[in-house]
């Protein structure tokens, strides 16, 4: 769990001590930041405002098939973003901070709102009236060895009365950022004998997208169809320089993705409220991984299409200023076609669920409601109800079903204006990743992973208790503790193939896990630093399941133990100007495979410093110093020359990479 920071007990007890919040409160516990709140940061977007929010943790949502499990933390004018496709951070950059009339923050849940799942989610609220905005953002990340990653995009926004139309071009570069020269080692365990190479990483992409997007009255509400193309490769390289000949690993991925949403939102009646969704979503996905070593080459291919079809019907009912009641029905039909392929100097060779065609068919049914008890005391409970049918038609034909009950309840008191307990009882199903029915491969690492047919989705009970503190104006304190008891934990297993024994994703039984999060804001001006202000986000957890081959407890794999991160900020009026420092404490995670365990982790300092000059309302300059302390990536294979409990360890393998500083910069220029 980590160390309680000396004096941190004290600094606590000072800030349940004072108070003072400037969000204005409303009676049900909504807090109310208007655009001046955020003068001082002189925003360019809302992301960039609700970054600014006390105490608030953004949450982009997730990938996750269906609709209602995927909702982040942030609504737009009261609802929650159509698209999947497009992330919640790129809708909320390419909105103004001066189409911003302020930003709602609603703790706990409140009467008449869709908390969509969160606990506390903030409500970006646009200005009405009539305006056209375009901005030209043209970006740059230039590297120490001098290779660049540029990105463009032009926005469009105009809003004509109740109407908005919105639309974006992109032309975008990914990158990894820890790319760089270092060193490859092979360890012999019974002689001790080491094998050095030099080591080079390289690693980028360069894709494109569209969206668009238009919002009009229709049938006394609000219609919106939006849609999303994007195309986005990646090529990346390792390069071993040894005495026994030079190794090249190659991978050569891509996806490209289409999504059409369809929805509206309207009155029936005076007490009740109808809310409807269609969305389609395709997808195509490849992957060439090869490594070419003296001796020895081998090629790991796959290809596979997607696509995602649902539709949601929502119905709410304000039974009285204190009670909403709200119940709907959501249906998916989801599918994969995979192929992948492995050989072996030419050679081909067998593997499990090479090629599989995966359906799923999947209903909701659900019913809650939002019951202000008193002044102080609110009430969201409910339950959802899940059903679906997988297929598949691979090694096996099969068809599953699974029928799994999810109720939730969030109970909030609020003593005063700037204080807040929360406690959440949660039945949370994981989904099955339909990747893990297909074979994958990384050559240059853990070699080949198998599909697996057989796998059941996980399923979480969590407890959690949130207290949140308001003070100074512009300060905030807010930590959760969550426990959850997990059973049919998804890992790795071994999966036996017609050429032999190969890990796959798998149930491998039941686990817990523990967190604790504390998110700080803390403004410095009654400590003498004018304008400044520390941000600061926290995790920590700690994870436990039995290993199947060993049966010892140990954590879940890709679990990541710690997230530390420390930002300060400060505003300078007079220069038009923001700076910024930073710092990251980076990450470390075990992977446990049937003959290997795997230690990838990164070893800070990830530094950080910015300075943004806004001479005008139109123009925004920004320049980065990004990863000043030139972090190092290390990916650790311990191989055994059989199964972990019986057999002995032969080898290590370890990959370094001493990543590169880079240098970014952002120029944005707004018309109007």
């Amino acid at each position: 769990m980590g160390t309680w920071p000396k004096g941190m007990t004290a600094v606590v007890a000072l800030l349940l001590a004072v108070g003072g919040a400037r969000g204005e409160p409303a009676p049900s516990g909504v807090l109310t930041y208007e655009a001046a709140f955020f003068a001082d940061a002189r925003p360019n977007t809302a992301y960039d405002m609700i970054s600014r929010l006390p105490g608030f943790s953004f949450d982009d949502g997730n990938t996750a098939r269906g609709f209602a499990g995927t909702a982040g933390n942030v609504l737009i004018d009261g609802q929650r973003p159509t698209s999947k496709t497009d992330d919640l951070q790129s809708i909320l950059q390419r909105i103004p901070a001066s189409d911003v009339e302020r930003i709602e923050v609603i703790r706990g849940g409140t009467p008449g709102v869709d908390m969509h799942g969160q606990t506390v989610v903030a409500n970006v609220v646009r200005k009405k009236g009539n305006s056209t905005q375009i901005v030209l953002d043209v970006e740059d990340n230039i590297f120490m060895d001098g290779h660049t990653v540029p990105n463009a995009s032009v926005q469009y926004t105009h809003h004509a009365g109740d109407s908005t139309y919105e639309a974006s071009l992109t032309r975008y570069g990914n990158f990894d950022d820890s790319v760089g020269n270092g060193y490859h080692t092979v360890t012999d365990v019974a002689t001790g004998a080491v094998a050095r190479d030099r080591a080079h990483t390289t690693g980028m992409g360069t894709g494109g997208g569209f969206t668009g997007a238009a919002t009009v009255p229709l049938f006394k509400g609000q219609f919106k169809v939006n849609l999303a193309l994007q195309n986005s490769p990646f090529y990346s390289t390792t390069t071993y320089f040894g005495q026994a000949g030079t190794r090249y690993l190659i991978d050569d991925s891509g996806s490209s993705n289409a999504e059409l949403g369809l929805h509206w939102r309207g009155n029936l009646g005076a007490s009740f409220e109808l809310e409807s969704l269609f969305l389609q979503r395709l997808g195509h996905q490849s992957d060439r991984n090869s490594s070419n070593e003296p001796g020895l080459d081998q090629l790991f291919s796959s290809v596979s299409d997607t696509g995602e079809s649902i539709i949601r019907d929502t119905v709410r009912y304000q039974a009285g200023s204190a009670l909403t009641l709200e119940t709907g029905l959501e249906g998916a039909y989801n599918y994969l076609d995979g192929t992948s392929g492995y050989t072996t100097n030419g050679a081909s060779v067998a593997l499990p669920d090479a090629k599989a065609h995966v359906e799923e068919k999947r209903g909701e049914a659900f019913l809650q409601g939002t019951w202000k008890i008193a002044s102080d005391w609110l009430l969201e409970a409910g339950s959802r109800f899940e059903t679906s049918t997988i297929s598949e038609n691979s090694d096996t034909i099969q068809s599953r079903s699974f029928f799994y009950p999810k109720p939730r309840a969030v109970l909030t008191w609020s003593p005063g204006k700037d204080t807040q307990v929360r406690l959440r009882y949660e039945r949370v199903v994981g989904q099955l990743d339909f990747n893990n029915f297909v074979d994958t491969g990384n050559l240059g690492s853990t070699g080949v992973t198998a599909g697996n047919s057989n796998l059941r989705p996980d399923q979480r009970t969590q407890y959690a208790v949130s207290f949140e503190r308001h003070f100074w104006d512009k300060g905030a304190l807010v930590a959760t503790l969550m426990h959850e008891e997990i059973t049919d934990v998804v890992d790795l297993v071994p999966v036996a193939g017609p050429s032999g024994t190969f890990d796959a994703p798998g149930n491998i039984g039941n686990g817990q896990n523990n967190e604790f999060d504390l998110v700080l804001t803390l403004p410095l001006d009654r400590l003498g630093i004018p304008h400044g202000l520390i941000t600061s986000t926290n995790t920590w957890s700690l994870s436990s399941v039995p290993d199947p081959v060993t049966g010892a407890h140990r954590v879940i794999s890709g679990e990541r133990p710690q997230n530390l991160q420390l930002n300060f900020t400060q505003d300078i009026d007079r220069l038009k100007s923001t700076w910024s420092i930073y710092y990251y404490n980076c990450w470390d995670e075990y992977y446990y495979r049937l003959a290997q365990t795997q230690h990838r982790y990164v070893l800070p300092p990830y530094i950080g410093a910015f300075w943004e000059y806004k001479p005008t309302p139109t123009w925004s300059l920004h320049f980065e110093v990004i990863n000043l302390g030139r972090f190092i990536f290390r990916n650790q294979l311990y191989d055994y020359a059989g199964p972990r409990n019986t057999s002995p360890m032969t080898e290590v393998e370890e990959r370094s990479i001493m990543s590169q500083p880079r240098f970014y910069i952002q120029i944005r220029k707004t018309f109007s």
